[in-house]
């Protein structure tokens, strides 16, 4: 009885996560939508209804000026609707009837509502909770010179002058021959833990190779027998030789006995296994993977700026992740990022409902990481979406003659009807 009660709680927390992961959607498409309604009634646009969700009418008052405020049934967003968006009306009011440059702030303003919402929530959690930020994990034996400066624990704070807010910026920055990083490196005062800025100077890049095992037939374990070789692992040394550079592995593997030592990282960690040598090859295959870094590897902690510090840095981090979205959609149009690298409607609000049964710092930063994605997104000359729509306005503005406003409806029309197809696609192709 106990264990179906158990059961029983666990499905009404999985429903009322669900259900809040529905809210923060819907909250964050009305935040988009105020900006239209915002800007709209600044710049004397007639505005007919503004509605919380979709589908049928749940509740609605209409006000002196017309206006209509609903709650509809499906928790879905929302829409704010402006006399004469599809037709040209006669009334002066009425969306197409305003000069362009007022629709265009109009269409403007839900992205802009977006992004300034992701900014103030982000200095609520960059305050309150702390900064996501760059750790230096492991520092490799194999790594230049230079580069063993830095140590495990240190933050990277900045490189070459550019504060570095993301693993994307890091990867970004890291371009140079020779280079100056800064970190905050933990100190011990008073039994307590402190950082401090170090400066790192001639951080450099060079050329390594790694040795992956692709395939693991059979249970070997550690040295000290907790862990079990993986698909997956990167072979560090063989016989306490390190393996960085292309034919490392085959070289060792040839100078051994019937037995090799073989030991593994996972980036933090490092195991030993005692391997026979004739398995190497057969019952566990190795492939040599060559790259290109600086011979560490890093990892994602929490970390408190200061106010002052925390200020500075929200506005470029959103707008980090802004460029972060145009560069994702452009590798998909590429072939650089693979379709499973993003996800619909439905992967949404699985994540959504994931991250906000960890807490609600978390719920937060999800918050503001798909407020800048709806801004970036909404923006682009995409059939539907507001950018598409401005395209058409600056078209007219320039010509000074319109788009057939019924070929507009049956562009918008055809491209909503392809991009939820898409969407939904992509979450069909991740089952």
């Amino acid at each position: 009885m106990l264990n179906l009660l158990c059961d029983f709680t666990s499905v009404l927390r999985t429903i009322g996560y669900v259900l809040l992961a529905f809210v923060v959607l819907m909250v964050m498409v009305l935040i988009h939508e105020t900006g239209h309604y915002t800007a709209g009634k600044i710049l004397g646009f007639q505005i007919n209804e503004f509605s919380v969700g979709m589908g049928p009418k749940i509740f609605s008052k209409k006000k002196k000026n017309g206006e209509v405020f609903s709650l509809r049934m499906l928790p879905l967003g929302g829409y704010c609707a402006f006399e004469g968006e599809s037709e040209d009306n006669a009334n002066p009011k009425a969306f197409n009837s305003q000069k362009p440059w007022k629709r265009l702030i109009v269409l403007f303003s839900g992205a802009l509502f977006n992004f300034i919402s992701a900014i103030l929530i982000a200095i609520i959690v960059f305050a309150a909770y702390g900064e996501t930020v760059v750790s230096v994990n492991t520092v490799y034996e194999y790594a230049p010179a230079a580069n063993r400066q830095l140590q495990n624990g240190d933050l990277i704070y900045k490189i070459n002058g550019r504060r570095v807010y993301m693993l994307d910026s890091l990867s970004r920055y890291l371009t140079d021959d020779s280079m100056s990083v800064v970190v905050l490196r933990p100190h011990s005062e008073n039994g307590q833990t402190v950082y401090k800025q170090v400066t790192v100077e001639g951080v450099t890049k060079k050329s390594f190779c790694a040795v992956v095992f692709t395939k693991v037939d059979g249970n070997y374990r550690s040295s000290d027998g907790d862990r079990l070789l993986q698909q997956g692992d990167t072979v560090y040394k063989v016989n306490g030789l390190l393996m960085s550079e292309e034919g490392n592995f085959s070289a060792a593997l040839a100078g051994a006995g019937d037995t090799v030592t073989v030991t593994i990282t996972d980036g933090a960690n490092f195991f030993d296994y005692t391997l026979e040598k004739k398995l190497i090859g057969t019952a566990i295959v190795q492939e040599e993977q060559p790259y290109t870094g600086i011979g560490m590897s890093v990892n994602y902690v929490k970390y408190k700026f200061g106010f002052g510090e925390v200020m500075l840095r929200v506005v470029p981090y959103c707008c980090e992740v802004g460029m972060l979205v145009l560069r994702t959609l452009g590798g998909l149009l590429t072939g650089v990022v693979g379709i499973d690298n993003i996800g619909g409607p439905i992967s949404t609000i699985a994540m959504t409902t994931e991250i906000i049964s960890t807490g609600f710092g978390n719920v937060l930063m999800l918050i503001v990481l798909i407020s800048v994605n709806l801004a970036v997104f909404n923006l682009l000359p995409v059939p539907a979406l507001d950018g598409c729509q401005m395209v058409f306005v600056i078209i007219e503005w320039i010509a000074r003659k319109p788009i057939n406003r019924k070929v507009q409806g049956w562009i918008n029309g055809i491209g909503l009807i392809v991009l939820i197809g898409l969407m939904l696609l992509v979450d069909i192709l991740k089952l």
